[in-house]
């Protein structure tokens, strides 16, 4: 019996050595990834927004796209993929719709950024991106436990 993708990722995480993903948008990426021997795949969502709109990853795309283009890439390919799940698509309770919708699709793994919103694009260099009031706290307070340590 054939393991399964999430099994395979989570496996292959754990191990102490870095593990490369190659990224892509498309299940021709995924396919050549995989004829390359890569053990994963990463679902870049500024390549899919790229590709699908011309402009950077700014929001345009929305849940059913993206979990679309999850389905179109399993389809065609053994290795476990890792999507990009953008913010999760809203609130706590989209994020868990989101979740099981990148799970039907076949996804191994994937991640959700903490931004506000609207979204701001990380691979375009005027979009400064702008982190969830809990993510600024968390910084602030690494900070301050960082400076205290040092006195």
């Amino acid at each position: 019996m054939k393991t399964k993708s999430t099994t395979r990722l989570k496996e292959q995480l754990k191990r102490p050595e870095l593990l490369v993903m190659s990224g892509g948008f498309s299940p021709l990426h995924a396919r050549m990834s995989e004829i390359l021997g890569y053990e994963a795949f990463f679902m870049s969502g500024s390549q899919v927004a790229a590709y699908v709109f011309g402009y950077p990853d700014v929001g345009l795309l929305g849940l059913n796209e993206m979990v679309e283009c999850v389905r179109r890439i399993t389809n065609v390919t053994d290795i476990p993929v890792f999507a990009d799940a953008d913010t999760g698509y809203g609130n706590a309770v989209n994020v868990y719709y989101t979740v099981q919708a990148y799970i039907r699709a076949g996804a191994a793994g994937l991640h959700i950024e903490d931004q506000e919103a609207p979204k701001k694009s990380g691979t375009h260099s005027s979009c400064a991106r702008a982190a969830t009031p809990s993510a600024r706290k968390a910084a602030t307070t690494k900070k301050r436990l960082n400076a205290a340590s040092l006195t």
